[in-house]
């Protein structure tokens, strides 16, 4: 099911039992009946609320163009009674940004749609299970999404947000207060994101923490006869909002998985990595956000050396964070690689499995030499793959200092996010153009095609990114933790 769908399951489960037709093992499959497809529909964005938060913006090319405010008019407008006014202009950077495919396709049989017509529309089921499917890969690129790492993808907010990027230490910290959502909200005022349409985005178990640390809170009750009183209500109450701030619950916050083991292997010959230790850890991004980083993995290298990490591939993930130091629990991000290899027709093909480093690997975006075995960069394909070029810088100067996710007594430290939405100040505008968009005020399409066999395929998609007008009034904070 969905990552959020844990969370939703009891205010829908009972409606789900009394649909199914058969709930019996070895007795094919219990079937929903077709009133319930709308029920589904609607959860879509009830268990992916950063849809419902950011502003479709159409375009009817595949470059969308904006002025990205970079500078306010020059202070100090004082004069004399008979001076003549200086002009003074607002600086604008005209800029744009390559709208994404976002696509995927799914088939129903014909004889599954016959032997259940009587019960429901199949074909009608699976489609919204692609549309759900599609939502949370539009979800995670939202957040994570890096296109200096993987050219198909569309920059997140993981990756655009740097003015306001604040790391904590390893292993995270418990706020002790709700002073550090205070800091989001005033380094949003001070760029002027005073009037701007915000929001907090935590994981829900962050919310039931700052809800708890909201000790006193005091409201107005109305009583009969029309008059009011203010009434005192101890803590620990679910917030929906702080400082009239709405706060959305997002599983895109909080690790839920850990990477598997990392291997290494170094060749003391062939390269320039010096004689020394490293030391290494690996995270995926997937729907889930960022996971949890490997155990960490040291290679010792005597000189000219060449080093080779490898892992198991994560068939879930969009990326690949590498982190790396050359003392023990000191790593600090170095890559953002993508998860996937393309053919020369960019077919998504084989996952990454590995990279190499020929060069010093734990300095800011370091080069890699090969991925999977092949060399980065190569004019001709190896089996059909191309694999990517060299990266000469794949993450932003403000990520260098982002530190692996490590729990602390098995509590993950976490992520929260305060957004400003405007779409003109702001990293609230999704630029499409997907004419056809049928879901969402037009973000998602939904589309028959042409019939080879016997079933019937469609196609779900999205032609979008994201458009950060201005990224100076969002505020990112890596590394708190509930306990």
């Amino acid at each position: 099911m969905s990552p959020n769908y844990n969370y939703e399951r009891g205010a829908v489960k009972s409606t789900v039992q009394k649909a199914m037709l058969t709930g019996q093992t070895n007795v094919a499959e219990g079937l929903f009946p077709q009133h319930l497809e709308k029920l589904i529909t609607n959860t879509i964005v009830r268990l992916a609320p950063e849809i419902a938060l950011i502003t479709p913006a159409f375009d009817s090319q595949k470059y969308h163009e904006f002025n990205r405010l970079t500078s306010l008019p020059t202070p100090g407008g004082m004069m004399g009674e008979s001076a003549v006014t200086p002009t003074y202009r607002s600086t604008y950077q005209r800029t744009g940004r390559i709208l994404k495919i976002v696509r995927r396709k799914g088939a129903v049989t014909n004889f599954l749609q016959d032997a259940s017509k009587n019960y429901i529309d199949a074909a009608a089921i699976e489609m919204e299970n692609h549309v759900q499917a599609h939502v949370y890969d539009l979800v995670t690129l939202l957040q994570y999404g890096n296109d200096l790492a993987d050219g198909y993808q569309f920059p997140g907010l993981d990756s655009l947000i740097q003015t306001n990027r604040v790391q904590q230490v390893v292993g995270g910290v418990v706020p002790g207060d709700l002073s550090f959502m205070d800091d989001m909200i005033d380094q949003s005022l001070i760029r002027q994101g005073a009037s701007h349409r915000r929001c907090f985005v935590m994981s829900p178990q962050m919310l039931s923490k700052v809800s708890r640390l909201l000790t006193n809170v005091r409201v107005n009750q109305g009583l009969s006869g029309g008059g009011l009183s203010e009434v005192e209500i101890p803590g620990g109450w679910r917030l929906a909002a702080y400082r009239d701030i709405p706060i959305v619950s997002s599983t895109q916050m909080r690790p839920s998985y850990t990477m598997g083991t990392v291997s290494q292997a170094v060749v003391n010959s062939g390269g320039s990595i010096g004689a020394g230790t490293w030391y290494f850890r690996v995270s995926y991004v997937d729907w889930f956000g960022e996971s949890l980083a490997s155990a960490e993995v040291s290679a010792t290298t005597t000189g000219s050396s060449v080093v080779t990490i490898s892992w198991t591939a994560v068939t879930t993930a969009f990326l690949y964070k590498i982190y790396c130091a050359s003392a023990t629990g000191a790593e600090k991000l170095v890559q953002v690689i993508p998860a996937q290899l393309y053919d020369s027709n960019f077919t998504p093909q084989d996952r990454v499995v590995s990279v190499q480093f020929t060069t010093t690997p734990n300095v800011a975006n370091a080069t890699l030499s090969q991925f999977n075995g092949f060399a980065s960069g190569a004019t001709a394909t190896l089996g059909g793959i191309v694999p990517p070029s060299t990266f000469a810088g794949v993450y932003t100067t403000a990520q260098q200092s982002d530190l692996p996710l490590v729990a602390t007594n098995g509590i993950p430290p976490e992520r929260v996010l305060f957004w400003d939405l405007d779409e003109i100040q702001g990293l609230g505008k999704f630029a499409y153009t997907n004419a056809a968009g049928s879901r969402f005020n037009g973000l998602v399409s939904m589309e028959p095609l042409a019939k080879t066999d016997d079933n019937l395929p469609f196609l779900i998609k999205t032609y979008g990114t994201v458009i950060d007008s201005w990224e100076a009034t969002s505020y990112l904070n890596i590394g708190l933790r509930t306990s």
